[in-house]
């Protein structure tokens, strides 16, 4: 297997699906410089936990300027920092205190809301990071923001492969309705799907099974030495045959 390369947005506390596909590559690209409606249900700043026994939306409100609908990622200012940091630590307490692992995990958690930057992607970005060191996992990470690529959709993903020399993309599941897959042939690249079948754990603090839900879910539960054990036993990687 070639140089393996995935992309995906700094999302706000991901889901247990973002790790499993920053364990599978070589090289994880942060896609940070790519422009959003932070007045929109976007993931960069909004995610599912569980909250009185069933699903709820942890959301990080950001600043709307007025005079700009569209704004990069990576300028994206979180809108009262202290104000959301009361609020999000004190439901993440209420509800995951008794966890099994909450002592392990909450000190990563409460560095986001520390963390000196008012960008909501440096403080996704460093919470990504760290969560995956403590995992063992040793991919590389890359900022778009910080490379010289072009383009857009198809043509973004495949230009920032090719600056890092990757020979194979890593995509998700779901990406086959927006992207051309024939391009990457044309290219010489790759293309596999990640095919992540969401793993049951046990969660203590709901009478049903809830996934989809931020990897706070899992750590909560297991650890990160369990949360890794979780995902290396998920899933496979499947290559899409193209002519």
């Amino acid at each position: 297997m070639g140089k393996a390369i995935a992309i995906h947005q700094p999302n706000f506390f991901p889901w247990i699906g973002y790790f499993y596909k920053v364990m599978r590559c070589d090289e994880f690209v942060l896609l940070d410089h790519v422009v959003m409606n932070p007045r929109t249900s976007i993931y960069p700043k909004r995610v599912r936990v569980i909250s009185n026994r069933n699903e709820y939306w942890l959301t990080v409100p950001l600043k709307n300027k007025k005079d700009e609908i569209f704004t990069p990622i990576c300028k994206m200012e979180i809108n009262d920092p202290a104000r959301v940091a009361k609020k999000h630590l004190k439901t993440i307490e209420l509800n995951y205190k008794n966890a099994p692992f909450y002592n392990e995990v909450i000190p990563v958690i409460k560095k986001f809301y520390e963390h000196h930057s008012i960008f909501i992607s440096e403080r996704n970005i460093r919470f990504i990071k760290e969560v995956s060191e403590r995992m063992g996992i040793k991919t590389r990470f890359v900022k778009s923001s910080e490379m010289n690529c072009t383009g857009k959709a198809t043509e973004l993903l495949i230009d920032i492969v090719r600056l890092l020399a990757g020979s194979v993309y890593l995509s998700g599941d779901g990406a086959g309705g927006y992207q051309s897959n024939n391009l990457y042939v044309k290219n010489q690249i790759e293309l596999r799907f990640v095919n992540f079948q969401h793993p049951v754990y046990r969660q203590f603090n709901t009478d049903i099974f809830l996934s989809g839900l931020s990897i706070i879910d899992p750590l909560m539960n297991l650890g990160f030495a369990g949360t890794k054990k979780l995902l290396l036993s998920s899933s496979q990687i499947k290559q899409l045959q193209l002519s």
